[in-house]
C-alpha cells in the first residue's frame, strides 16, 4: 500500500487589497496563491531556493483551471494546499485546494507547467528540458498515487 502523498500548504490571509467591495476575494487572486504556494513549496517542500531556480531554468503555466466552491471572505485566513498529479519527463501537473480554517472546501485548481531553459545563451533557449533526476526525486513524495483501473 501506497502512502499518502505529502502535501504543501500555504496560509493565506484575505487582506482588503485582496477581496472586492463585498468583501470576497477577488476571483484572480486565487492564481496569484497558486504561484505563491509553488514558489514556497520549492523553498519549504523541495529545499531549492526558487530565485536561484529561475536563473538558468522555469515552470511556465501552459495550462489551467479553477473550480471556485465557496467565497473567501475578509479577514480570515485560508490555505492552499499543494500536491502533485502528475510528473512527466518534463512537465508536471499540480493541485492546488484552498480550504477554510474549518477544512471546508473553497476551490481546487490545477496547473500544467512545463520545465524550460531560460537561459538566453544556451542552444535550447525557450525550449522544454527533462526534469533532472535529482529535482524528480524531491517532488515524488508530493505525486499522488495513480488510480487502479
Amino acid at each position: 500500500m501506497n502512502a499518502a502523498p505529502r502535501v504543501h500548504r500555504l496560509a493565506i490571509p484575505i487582506r482588503f487589497g485582496v477581496a472586492d467591495p463585498v468583501g470576497i476575494a477577488y476571483y484572480p487572486r486565487y492564481f496569484d496563491w497558486f504561484h505563491q504556494a509553488m514558489e514556497t513549496w520549492f523553498s519549504e517542500g523541495l529545499g531549492i531556493s526558487y530565485a536561484e531556480f529561475l536563473k538558468e531554468t522555469g515552470f511556465p503555466t501552459i495550462e489551467t483551471n479553477c473550480q471556485y466552491r465557496r467565497p473567501c471572505r475578509l479577514g480570515e485566513t485560508v490555505t492552499v494546499e499543494l500536491r502533485v498529479g502528475e510528473l512527466g519527463r518534463s512537465s508536471m501537473l499540480l493541485k492546488y485546494r484552498v480550504v477554510g480554517a474549518e477544512g471546508e472546501l473553497r476551490a481546487e485548481a490545477w496547473n500544467r507547467v512545463v520545465l524550460m531553459d531560460t537561459n538566453p545563451t544556451s542552444p535550447s533557449y525557450f525550449r522544454p528540458l527533462p526534469i533532472p533526476d535529482d529535482l524528480r526525486e524531491k517532488m515524488l513524495p508530493f505525486l499522488e498515487a495513480a488510480p487502479n483501473p
